[in-house]
């Protein structure tokens, strides 16, 4: 779907009408596909633009969305990056509790693709 010269409250008021709309079971979210020279297959992006402060549940849809994507574009096995500000898990940051828990997700099969 591409948003082109559209208001977002116009595209996602289309996209997220319960009759006609295009919603799934999962959270919505956004995707940015990149290519660049630089890099030998495009890169996924998600998501900057639709959820301010997802739950665990709201991310692991968010990661399932990217990789459904990345599927539809010929990406067979798709690598996932959770970002946070640091490397490492750190209990007073929310975020980086979640990655864990995203990465703990993945090796337990709640995760695929």
């Amino acid at each position: 779907l591409m948003k082109g010269s559209l208001h977002t409250d116009e595209l996602m008021g289309a996209v997220v009408a319960s009759q006609g709309g295009l919603r799934t079971k999962r959270r919505i979210s956004h995707c940015y596909l990149m290519q660049t020279p630089a890099y030998p297959r495009p890169f996924i992006i998600t998501d900057a633009a639709v959820n301010i402060a997802p739950t665990l549940d709201d991310k692991a849809d968010i990661v399932r969305n990217a990789i459904d994507l990345a599927h539809a574009i010929g990406v067979a096995q798709p690598r996932v990056a959770i970002l946070a500000a640091v490397e490492t898990v750190n209990p007073h940051m929310p975020a980086t509790l979640d990655a864990a828990a995203l990465c703990k997700m993945a090796d337990r099969g709640q995760i695929t693709g």
